[in-house]
């Protein structure tokens, strides 16, 4: 018996390895190798014509070096079913007024991939390199080490 037949989800997930192998420079020689699939069959897989087993996206999703939570992000229809027990709203890290880059990049990331207390605490970290590059000091006692030189 075959599997359930692909369907827009696998399109989503084949456009985003696709677009990621690109980005990372790798031939699909380097792609299909690990899966131990022909060229053949994997750009089914890229195309979405054929599903990808668990297995295989955590292959693609370690050689691309990405989470696989990264390949459901933006899935279509996703926001039509009701919230399972993971699906739960969590609070996003806010972005301060001021930030540089590097502090809304982690941000975004964390909010995508941490858990709650995880996002928290490195908000806090966040924060305090943000600080730190920016010049801002957040201490108001003196180092009572010295300089760190």
């Amino acid at each position: 018996m075959a599997g359930k037949p692909a369907d827009l989800r696998d399109v989503h997930i084949g456009s985003l390895i696709e677009e990621r192998r690109l980005r990372a420079g790798l031939s699909r020689e380097a792609l299909a190798t690990p899966l131990d699939v022909s060229l053949s069959q994997l750009g089914k897989y890229l195309k979405g014509a054929n599903r990808l087993s668990a297995t295989d996206l955590d292959v693609v999703a370690r050689v691309l070096g990405v989470p696989v939570g990264f390949f459901f992000e933006g899935m279509p229809g996703r926001d039509q079913l009701s919230p399972g027990l993971s699906d739960r709203p969590q609070a996003r890290l806010e972005t301060q007024a001021g930030w540089t880059d590097f502090a809304e990049a982690v941000a975004r990331a964390a909010d995508t991939h941490l858990d709650e207390e995880r996002r928290q605490s490195l908000g806090s970290l966040v924060r305090a390199i943000d600080h730190a590059l920016s010049g801002q000091h957040l201490f108001d006692k003196p180092d009572a080490f010295g300089p760190s030189d």
